[in-house]
């Protein structure tokens, strides 16, 4: 897994039209790259992330856009990455030899409000706005 994934999530750049990236879906090979991961890695993390209401509906969001516009795959929101890519920093911090699936859905389960959209859009503040050389209570 990429170290780095938070960075290469939130400093993507805007488009042209100034839209924020972060809140236009991506391509599951965008979502990929980003975490440094395989498509199978993807499909065990995201089971976990499936125990989250806010990735579910998403997720189903982006299955009724897909089936309404005809593409093949469903895009990715940045916000079902970032759920996905702290699920996968649980599974890189458990133990070999472990059941990582379900004592991730345990983590997961007992830690649920860490993974909402509002966490979400508070870590992306933290990540983009420059420090003022003051601590900020965040």
């Amino acid at each position: 897994m990429n170290q780095s994934w938070r960075e290469e999530l939130f400093n993507q750049e805007t488009t042209n039209s100034a839209l924020n990236p972060l809140v236009l879906p991506m391509t599951n090979a965008q979502s990929l790259r980003i975490l440094d991961i395989c498509y199978r890695t993807w499909g065990r993390w995201e089971e976990v992330a499936q125990t989250i209401a806010q990735y579910k509906l998403a997720q189903i969001q982006m299955k009724n856009f897909a089936q309404e516009h005809s593409l093949r795959s469903p895009p990715i929101l940045p916000y079902q990455v970032w759920v996905v890519g702290k699920i996968g920093e649980i599974f890189c911090g458990l133990a070999q030899g472990t059941n990582k699936l379900n004592l991730a859905k345990a983590i997961v389960g007992a830690n649920k409000s860490l993974y909402s959209r509002k966490e979400f859009e508070a870590e992306q503040i933290r990540f983009t706005q420059p420090l003022t050389g003051e601590l900020q209570n965040v």
